[in-house]
C-alpha cells in the first residue's frame, strides 16, 4: 500500500514550498493505471523511502541528493527544484551553527559527567541524532580521514566522502554506516545498543532487529581514537577473552547491564573497562564472575578458570593506564589483588 503524505502547513516559507513541488511532480508523474509511489522513486534514484517521505513531508534538513533524485525519477524540472532547493539550504546554514553548537555543548557535558560515550539523551530529529554523531567524532578528537582510517582497521571501510556525506545528512544513514562510525569512534558494545535503538526510534520504517548485529561488533571492541597513542591501548587475549564470555553469560541470562553492575559492586566506567578487555585488578574479575549467577554451568565455569588465570601482576603498560584511568576517575584501587 502506497504511504499517505501527512497535510502540509499553510505557510509559504521555503522548506514547505519544495515540499509542495515534490508532491506537485510525484502527482504529474503518476497515470491513471500506474501510481508513482514512494517505492518505485525509491527503486528508480537509490533513495531510501524513509528519506523521500521526510522530504515530501517537509523535512528541513531534505539533502539535494534527495531531491534530485526524486525529480529525475518523476521527470520533474530540475532547475525549479534546485532553486527552491537553495532557498531550504541557505535557511538550514542560518540556523543550524546555533542549534549545533548547543547540542555540541549539551554532548561534551554529558559525556564528561559520565565518562562515556553513550548517546545523548532528548534526540527528538534524525537531525540531532547526526549533530550528536558530529559531537562525538569532534569529542574524541578524529579528522573524517582519521575516522576512515578507523573502519578500515575494523574490517568495515568507508571512505572520508562517505563518512562526510552520512554525518551532514546529504546521504542516507544505514546502520551500518552508524556501526563504523561509533566503533571508529571507540564507542563500547553495550553502549552502541543504545545509539541503535535511538536511531531505529527516528524512523518506524527501521527496524533494528533486522538492521543491526551486535555479535558482529565484538571485533570492534578493542578499537579507540585514532588521536591516542597506541601504547594507551592495553589489553591481552586473556582479557578479551573474559569479556566475551561475560558477555555471553548477561545474554544467557537476559540481566541488563545496570543488574550485573549492581550485582558485581562495580561503577559503570569500571564496567566499561571490563567489556572492553582492559586491566582490571583480580578481585574485581571475581566479583563480576561471581555476579554471572544465572548463566550456564558451562559459561560460569570458563568464566571461574578465566578470572583464575588473570590472577596477576599488571605489565608495565597495563600499570601506567590502570594508574591514568584512577586518576582520571578518582578511583582509589590496588593494583592487583
Amino acid at each position: 500500500m502506497a504511504r499517505t503524505p501527512d497535510p502540509l502547513p499553510q505557510r509559504d516559507d521555503p522548506v514547505i514550498k519544495l515540499a509542495r513541488f515534490l508532491r506537485v511532480t510525484q502527482s504529474d508523474a503518476s497515470t491513471i493505471t500506474e501510481s508513482m509511489t514512494l517505492k518505485k522513486i525509491s527503486q528508480m534514484s537509490g533513495v531510501s523511502e524513509g528519506s523521500l517521505s521526510k522530504a515530501h513531508n517537509g523535512d528541513p534538513r531534505v539533502s539535494w541528493r534527495t531531491v534530485e533524485g526524486w525529480i529525475r525519477a518523476c521527470n520533474g524540472d530540475l532547475m525549479t527544484a534546485r532553486r527552491l532547493w537553495n532557498k531550504v539550504s541557505e535557511l538550514q546554514e542560518e540556523e543550524t551553527p546555533a542549534d549545533a553548537a548547543a547540542l555540541q555543548a549539551r554532548a561534551f557535558g554529558y559525556w564528561e559527567r559520565t565518562r562515556g560515550r553513550a548517546v545523548v539523551p532528548g534526540l527528538e530529529t534524525e537531525t540531532q541524532f547526526l549533530l550528536a554523531l558530529t559531537a562525538l567524532r569532534k569529542y574524541t578528537g578524529m579528522s573524517l580521514r582519521e575516522l576512515s582510517q578507523a573502519t578500515e582497521r575494523i574490517g568495515v571501510p568507508y571512505s572520508r566522502a562517505t563518512l562526510g556525506a552520512v554525518l551532514a545528512g546529504e546521504r542516507a544513514m544505514s546502520f551500518e554506516h552508524l556501526a563504523a562510525v561509533l566503533a571508529g569512534c571507540g564507542v563500547p558494545v553495550r553502549q552502541q545498543q543504545g545509539w541503535a535503538r535511538t536511531f531505529a526510534s527516528l524512523d518506524p520504517a527501521r527496524d533494528v532487529r533486522t538492521g543491526w548485529n551486535p555479535r558482529s561488533l565484538r571485533r570492534s571492541r578493542l578499537v579507540e581514537p585514532a588521536g591516542e597513542q597506541a601504547g594507551d591501548i592495553v589489553s591481552s587475549l586473556a582479557r578479551t577473552r573474559f569479556a566475551y564470555v561475560l558477555e555471553r553469560a548477561l545474554t544467557e541470562e537476559d540481566v541488563t547491564i545496570k543488574e550485573f553492575a549492581a550485582r558485581a559492586k562495580l561503577d559503570m566506567p569500571l564496567v566499561d573497562r571490563l567489556f572492553a578487555g582492559k586491566f582490571l585488578p583480580a578481585h574485581m574479575l571475581s566479583r563480576a564472575s561471581e555476579a554471572a549467577v544465572g548463566a550456564s554451568p558451562r559459561t560460569r565455569r570458563e568464566l571461574t578458570v578465566l578470572a583464575q588465570t588473570l590472577v596477576r601482576s599488571p605489565t608495565p603498560e597495563e600499570q601506567r593506564e590502570w594508574g591514568r584511568f584512577c586518576r582520571e576517575s578518582g578511583t582509589a584501587e590496588p593494583w592487583a589483588g
